[in-house]
């Protein structure tokens, strides 16, 4: 029993955003792996087909396979088929896939292996930190001391 748990509004957007094509291929996903609960060589052709063509019936074929698979593996889940009837024929098609998902969610959250233990968390490598040069201290110019100059006209001048 293979379930591959998905985000529903990332399901939900794109379906929108492909004009439904991407929610036709969400709902053949769905609808095999809701059957395969209770059959695992079931493929499901029958519920796939009429999901496709005729929804509602469809995902109520295959939520009765799902309830019967679940209450045989002792798995607790309330059977939803004639609420899938009903949201389909009246155009809410899209709840019906939500609801479904939002089980298998549930389910392959219960049956999923448990996570190998981590590991032991490493420091990743952290370079060097740059450090810049020392420079020193601002000091003004000291005033360059030159020799008083001697006035041509005079003579030198003796201390």
């Amino acid at each position: 029993m293979n379930i591959e748990k998905r985000n529903i509004g990332t399901c939900v957007v794109l379906s929108i955003v492909t004009c439904g094509i991407y929610g036709i291929i969400w709902a053949v996903k769905m609808l095999k792996e809701a059957v395969q609960i209770k059959d695992e060589t079931d493929d499901g052709l029958v519920e796939i087909l009429l999901g496709i063509f005729l929804c509602p019936v469809g995902f109520f074929m295959a939520e009765k396979k799902f309830n019967e698979g679940c209450q045989a593996k002792g798995i607790p889940h309330e059977d939803r088929s004639v609420l899938y009837i009903i949201l389909g024929f009246i155009g809410l098609g899209i709840v019906d896939y939500i609801m479904m998902q939002s089980d298998l969610n549930k389910i392959a959250d219960m049956v999923a292996p448990a996570a190998p233990a981590a590991a032991p968390y490493q420091q990743p490598y952290q370079a060097p930190q740059y450090q810049a040069p020392v420079q020193p201290q601002y000091q003004p110019p000291q005033q360059p001391q030159y020799p008083q100059e001697q006035n041509p006209y005079q003579g030198p001048q003796n201390p």
